[in-house]
Protein backbone atom coordinates (compact mmCIF):
# COMPACT_ATOMS: atom_id res chain seq x y z
CA UNK A 1 0.00 0.00 0.00
CA UNK A 2 2.77 2.24 0.64
CA UNK A 3 3.60 2.09 -3.00
CA UNK A 4 0.06 3.10 -4.01
CA UNK A 5 0.09 6.03 -1.62
CA UNK A 6 3.38 7.21 -2.94
CA UNK A 7 2.22 6.79 -6.52
CA UNK A 8 -0.93 8.77 -5.77
CA UNK A 9 1.11 11.49 -4.10
CA UNK A 10 3.68 11.60 -6.89
CA UNK A 11 1.05 11.69 -9.65
CA UNK A 12 -1.82 13.34 -7.76
CA UNK A 13 -0.06 16.44 -6.48
CA UNK A 14 1.39 17.48 -9.86
CA UNK A 15 -1.91 16.58 -11.54
CA UNK A 16 -3.87 18.63 -9.00
CA UNK A 17 -1.50 21.55 -9.37
CA UNK A 18 -1.82 21.23 -13.16
CA UNK A 19 -5.64 21.28 -12.97
CA UNK A 20 -5.56 24.34 -10.72
CA UNK A 21 -3.07 26.10 -13.01
CA UNK A 22 -5.15 25.23 -16.11
CA UNK A 23 -8.24 26.60 -14.35
CA UNK A 24 -6.41 29.81 -13.48
CA UNK A 25 -5.10 30.15 -17.05
CA UNK A 26 -8.61 29.61 -18.52
CA UNK A 27 -10.08 32.15 -16.08
CA UNK A 28 -7.38 34.70 -16.91
CA UNK A 29 -7.89 34.01 -20.63
CA UNK A 30 -11.61 34.77 -20.37
CA UNK A 31 -10.87 37.88 -18.33
CA UNK A 32 -8.31 39.09 -20.86
CA UNK A 33 -10.78 38.40 -23.69
CA UNK A 34 -13.50 40.40 -21.90
CA UNK A 35 -11.13 43.28 -21.23
CA UNK A 36 -9.99 43.24 -24.87
CA UNK A 37 -13.62 43.53 -26.01
CA UNK A 38 -14.20 46.39 -23.56
CA UNK A 39 -11.07 48.11 -24.80
CA UNK A 40 -12.17 47.63 -28.40
CA UNK A 41 -15.61 49.11 -27.65
CA UNK A 42 -14.04 52.03 -25.81
CA UNK A 43 -11.71 52.61 -28.75
CA UNK A 44 -14.69 52.72 -31.14
CA UNK A 45 -16.53 55.15 -28.84
CA UNK A 46 -13.39 57.28 -28.56
CA UNK A 47 -12.91 57.35 -32.34
CA UNK A 48 -16.54 58.29 -32.93
CA UNK A 49 -16.31 61.07 -30.34
CA UNK A 50 -13.09 62.23 -31.93
CA UNK A 51 -14.85 62.36 -35.32
CA UNK A 52 -17.71 64.35 -33.78
CA UNK A 53 -15.24 66.75 -32.16
CA UNK A 54 -13.47 67.21 -35.50
CA UNK A 55 -16.81 67.86 -37.19
CA UNK A 56 -17.78 70.42 -34.55
CA UNK A 57 -14.43 72.16 -34.89
CA UNK A 58 -14.86 72.24 -38.65
CA UNK A 59 -18.40 73.60 -38.33
CA UNK A 60 -17.26 76.28 -35.90
CA UNK A 61 -14.49 77.28 -38.28
CA UNK A 62 -16.93 77.36 -41.20
CA UNK A 63 -19.46 79.40 -39.20
CA UNK A 64 -16.76 81.95 -38.41
CA UNK A 65 -15.91 82.12 -42.11
CA UNK A 66 -19.51 82.70 -43.19
CA UNK A 67 -20.40 85.11 -40.40
CA UNK A 68 -18.77 87.83 -42.48
CA UNK A 69 -20.99 86.90 -45.41
CA UNK A 70 -24.10 87.22 -43.27
CA UNK A 71 -23.02 90.73 -42.30
CA UNK A 72 -22.45 91.52 -45.97
CA UNK A 73 -25.87 90.13 -46.81
CA UNK A 74 -27.43 92.26 -44.09
CA UNK A 75 -25.77 95.30 -45.64
CA UNK A 76 -26.93 94.33 -49.14
CA UNK A 77 -30.54 93.85 -48.18
CA UNK A 78 -32.37 97.00 -47.15
CA UNK A 79 -34.27 97.14 -43.89
CA UNK A 80 -37.96 96.41 -44.21
CA UNK A 81 -38.95 99.96 -43.26
CA UNK A 82 -36.93 101.26 -46.24
CA UNK A 83 -39.27 99.45 -48.64
CA UNK A 84 -41.55 102.49 -48.55
CA UNK A 85 -38.97 104.05 -50.90
CA UNK A 86 -39.15 101.08 -53.31
CA UNK A 87 -42.17 102.35 -55.31
CA UNK A 88 -40.65 105.83 -55.58
CA UNK A 89 -37.35 104.37 -56.86
CA UNK A 90 -39.16 102.10 -59.34
CA UNK A 91 -41.14 105.04 -60.73
CA UNK A 92 -37.89 107.04 -61.02
CA UNK A 93 -36.22 104.17 -62.92
CA UNK A 94 -39.29 103.99 -65.18
CA UNK A 95 -39.23 107.74 -65.86
CA UNK A 96 -35.50 107.52 -66.55
CA UNK A 97 -36.30 104.91 -69.26
CA UNK A 98 -39.26 106.85 -70.78
CA UNK A 99 -41.83 104.50 -69.25
CA UNK A 100 -44.96 105.37 -67.40
CA UNK A 101 -44.97 102.96 -64.46
CA UNK A 102 -47.21 102.20 -61.53
CA UNK A 103 -46.23 99.84 -58.72
CA UNK A 104 -48.23 98.18 -55.99
CA UNK A 105 -46.73 96.30 -53.07
CA UNK A 106 -48.50 93.17 -51.89
CA UNK A 107 -48.26 91.05 -48.81
CA UNK A 108 -44.97 90.13 -47.26
CA UNK A 109 -43.69 87.26 -45.18
CA UNK A 110 -40.55 85.83 -43.65
CA UNK A 111 -38.17 83.58 -45.56
CA UNK A 112 -36.10 81.04 -43.63
CA UNK A 113 -35.05 81.30 -40.01
CA UNK A 114 -32.64 84.23 -40.38
CA UNK A 115 -35.40 86.86 -40.54
CA UNK A 116 -35.31 87.70 -44.24
CA UNK A 117 -38.50 89.26 -45.49
CA UNK A 118 -40.06 89.09 -48.93
CA UNK A 119 -42.72 91.43 -50.27
CA UNK A 120 -44.69 90.78 -53.45
CA UNK A 121 -44.99 93.57 -56.01
CA UNK A 122 -46.67 94.27 -59.36
CA UNK A 123 -45.49 96.87 -61.81
CA UNK A 124 -47.58 98.03 -64.74
CA UNK A 125 -46.12 100.24 -67.41
CA UNK A 126 -46.43 101.64 -70.92
CA UNK A 127 -43.59 102.36 -73.32
CA UNK A 128 -41.28 100.95 -75.96
CA UNK A 129 -40.01 97.38 -75.75
CA UNK A 130 -36.36 98.45 -75.65
CA UNK A 131 -37.14 100.74 -72.73
CA UNK A 132 -38.70 97.83 -70.84
CA UNK A 133 -35.61 95.68 -71.41
CA UNK A 134 -33.40 98.48 -70.09
CA UNK A 135 -35.80 98.96 -67.15
CA UNK A 136 -35.47 95.27 -66.17
CA UNK A 137 -31.67 95.42 -66.39
CA UNK A 138 -31.55 98.46 -64.12
CA UNK A 139 -34.10 96.89 -61.74
CA UNK A 140 -32.03 93.72 -61.38
CA UNK A 141 -28.87 95.76 -60.69
CA UNK A 142 -30.51 98.22 -58.31
CA UNK A 143 -29.95 98.46 -54.56
CA UNK A 144 -32.90 96.13 -54.05
CA UNK A 145 -32.69 92.37 -54.34
CA UNK A 146 -35.63 91.48 -56.59
CA UNK A 147 -36.92 88.27 -58.11
CA UNK A 148 -39.00 88.84 -61.23
CA UNK A 149 -41.49 85.97 -61.39
CA UNK A 150 -43.54 86.93 -64.43
CA UNK A 151 -43.30 89.40 -67.26
CA UNK A 152 -46.36 89.84 -69.48
CA UNK A 153 -46.31 92.01 -72.62
CA UNK A 154 -49.09 93.24 -74.79
CA UNK A 155 -49.11 95.66 -77.69
CA UNK A 156 -51.29 98.71 -77.32
CA UNK A 157 -51.31 101.00 -80.38
CA UNK A 158 -47.69 101.95 -81.10
CA UNK A 159 -46.36 101.14 -77.62
CA UNK A 160 -46.30 98.14 -75.35
CA UNK A 161 -48.07 97.52 -72.09
CA UNK A 162 -46.35 95.33 -69.50
CA UNK A 163 -47.22 93.67 -66.22
CA UNK A 164 -44.23 92.62 -64.12
CA UNK A 165 -44.78 90.57 -60.96
CA UNK A 166 -42.12 89.58 -58.48
CA UNK A 167 -40.73 89.78 -54.97
CA UNK A 168 -38.37 92.18 -53.27
CA UNK A 169 -36.30 90.98 -50.31
CA UNK A 170 -35.37 92.88 -47.16
CA UNK A 171 -34.25 92.35 -43.58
Amino acid sequence: MDFKKRLLIVIGIPLGISVVLIGIIVFIGFDISKRAEDTSEKKIVFLSRLAVADSLASLKEDSQKISGYFTTLENILPKRDRLVLFPKNINAIGAQNNLSTNITLGQGGTVGDKGFWQTNFKITGNGAIGDFVEFIKILENSQYLVNVESFDFGKENSSFKALIAGRVFSM
